[in-house]
């Protein structure tokens, strides 16, 4: 867009403002915006576009440039008004206050927790994986909703303080979770916001008293397995969801949270790379599962049992989309298994997590004298030693023995035929 005019004022289209000839401003010509400017208050002009608009704007030049503001549309501010906005901004202009910046200021100062934590998820949308994000919005709505519309600049440090010891009488996991998300909120808009004159408009992360009181939470690392003897029990439990009227709104639900179970105690995948699988993962005539997508951003790739591999064969046999374990919707992954799991531990009396079939799995596998070198490569851990790194590079075809073996072992402890 084009706008006819030019810092030589004297020269423009200039006339006293009325309101018969503001109403008959032809509209300016397409691609182009027309100004005009009041001879009764220098430095008052309106703005026609080619569809008619009609905007009043003060400038003023300061210092060898020019200033703006916008005052508002024609006739919703009149003539009257216009000239007194533009009589005050323009001594505003005269004393070296810029209204515009004051305003940019403003509402940068302004900005919600809440603002923060949307654009905080933007910007992380490409490099974390979707489900961390829900985890996040999950944390923000459970414990920092209440914050969600304070400007972040009146978050301090008591109040910080005050939250992460009022959660965590209830769950120190949970208040530890909270401020590692706080943490990351207020660091990204330390980068993130500045002000006019490039300053960021938050100078400290409120946050890292915790850390300088030592404050946090102490966590115990979590230890929990499926015990051998609590195996059978578990099993029955497992292979018995579909028979129970655990979700009534999908009737597939059960047998697919049942076949996830299984899946992850069998393989030790993350409970998040087993519910992302698809069918293009999984390689039936060699028996094979690989995922690209994972924790530590390393391929793995897994030889696959027979008994893991005829549920995967009755699954795709039935199967209506791409997904291994859909939801409601064919080639989306199912979202919510906690109520399948709950049943479960009603059922068999075992408490369990997901993740805690991923350490049982790596638990029986240690106890069948199993190399640990080959059960950091079942579990996908990252390996550190350089000999292993680059130059040893071993046949997927030497996992197909122990995983056997792994699971020779589960069915025999459980009684499984």
């Amino acid at each position: 867009m084009v706008a006819r005019w030019s810092p030589d004022i004297n020269n423009m289209d200039r006339f006293t403002f009325t309101r018969n000839k503001l109403d008959n401003l032809s509209n300016a010509e397409q691609g182009r915006r027309d100004m005009y400017y009041d001879s009764k208050v220098i430095g008052l002009s309106i703005r026609v576009t080619a569809s008619g608009l009609k905007s009043f704007f003060v400038r003023k030049r300061v210092n060898g440039k020019y200033i703006q503001k916008k005052l508002g549309q024609y006739p919703d501010i009149t003539i009257d008004l216009a000239r007194h906005a533009a009589m005050k901004t323009l001594n505003q202009f005269s004393s070296g206050v810029d209204p515009n910046k004051e305003a940019r200021n403003k509402k940068i100062k302004g900005i919600t927790l809440l603002e923060v934590m949307n654009d905080y998820a933007h910007h992380k949308k490409n490099l974390i994986k979707e489900k961390t994000i829900r985890d996040y919005q999950i944390i923000f709505n459970s414990y920092l909703s209440e914050w969600g519309g304070r400007e972040l600049v009146s978050i301090n440090r008591s109040m910080v303080e005050k939250k992460h010891r009022t959660i965590g009488k209830k769950t120190i996991y949970r208040a530890n979770a909270t401020m590692r998300l706080l943490r990351a909120l207020f660091n990204f808009a330390i980068g993130e916001y500045e002000d006019s004159d490039s300053n960021p408009i938050i100078q400290h992360n409120p946050v890292q008293k915790i850390s300088h009181k030592k404050s946090w939470f102490r966590e115990k690392v979590r230890t929990n397995v499926i015990e051998p003897n609590d195996l059978k029990d578990w099993f029955n439990a497992v292979n018995t969801l579909p028979l129970n009227k655990v979700n009534t709104t999908h009737k597939n639900t059960s047998e697919t949270v049942r076949d996830y179970l299984l899946v992850l105690l069998f393989t030790g995948l993350r409970p998040g790379e087993a519910i992302n699988l698809t069918w293009a993962d999984i390689d039936f005539k060699n028996n094979l599962l690989s995922i690209e997508d994972t924790k530590n951003h390393e391929r793995h790739t897994l030889p696959l049992t027979s008994f893991i591999m005829d549920i995967l064969q009755l699954r795709k046999n039935k199967s209506l989309g791409s997904v291994v374990f859909p939801g409601y919707n064919p080639n989306k992954s199912l979202v919510n298994s906690n109520r399948q799991v709950k049943k479960v531990i009603e059922n068999s009396g075992v408490q369990f997590l997901l993740h805690d079939l991923r350490r049982t799995f790596a638990t029986y596998a240690d106890s069948l004298y199993i190399q640990h070198s080959t059960i950091k490569r079942l579990m996908n851990h990252k390996e550190t030693d350089v000999t292993s790194v680059h130059y040893i590079q071993p046949s997927i075809e030497t996992l197909r023995e122990p995983m056997q073996k792994i699971t020779d072992y589960i069915l025999k402890t459980a009684n499984v035929n």
